[in-house]
């Protein structure tokens, strides 16, 4: 995967590095959901969830590029990687993916998610996909206009539903 690990910095300035999820980042993506507050997790998962279970971090930290791909974004703290944000895609069918991504609570709002989410999309496009979606709370208003401003389109809550779904063609 060239162009991986890159360096970005926050609106701010704070440097961090993006690079792929490993198997051997368990206990840092562990780490990564139970720093995640109750809304964050909720917005992410879709679910009220207590700690992860070890089934969901293996499930979340092996990928199988190109028909799924994590991008973490790390820091370094007290001399180890810290996990910051996550953005992946997992294929749907052979056209199509899913993607989802989570910042941490205190690097939301700072430019790591404008970052991950269109270097996910680039992968997304090589690996062959031609659309990337993702289902997203109806009331989640920041990954709406996240979504918005990646140039996704998102659709009109159906009646009764509580989730919306964001989704653009690669290459667009």
């Amino acid at each position: 995967m060239e162009n991986v690990p890159v360096t970005a910095r926050t609106a701010g300035g704070l440097a961090y590095r993006i690079r792929p999820l490993r198997p051997d980042d368990a206990d840092r993506e562990r780490d990564f959901i139970d720093r995640l507050s109750p809304a964050s997790r909720y917005q992410r998962f879709m679910h009220c969830m207590g700690a992860p279970d070890d089934a969901l971090i293996e499930r979340l930290v092996h990928t199988a590029y190109p028909r799924s791909l994590a991008l973490a974004a790390v820091i370094d703290e007290n001399g180890a990687e810290r996990i910051i944000g996550v953005a992946r895609y997992a294929a749907d069918n052979d056209r199509e993916c899913e993607f989802a991504v989570a910042v941490a609570d205190d690097w939301q709002c700072r430019g790591v998610g404008t970052t991950l989410v269109p270097l996910l999309f680039e992968f997304a496009a090589r690996a062959g996909f031609k659309t990337v979606f993702g289902t997203v709370l109806a009331d989640n208003q920041r990954m709406i206009e996240l979504a918005q401003w990646l140039g996704l389109t998102v659709d009109a809550p159906r009646p009764g539903e509580s989730t919306v779904r964001a989704w653009r063609r690669l290459g667009d």
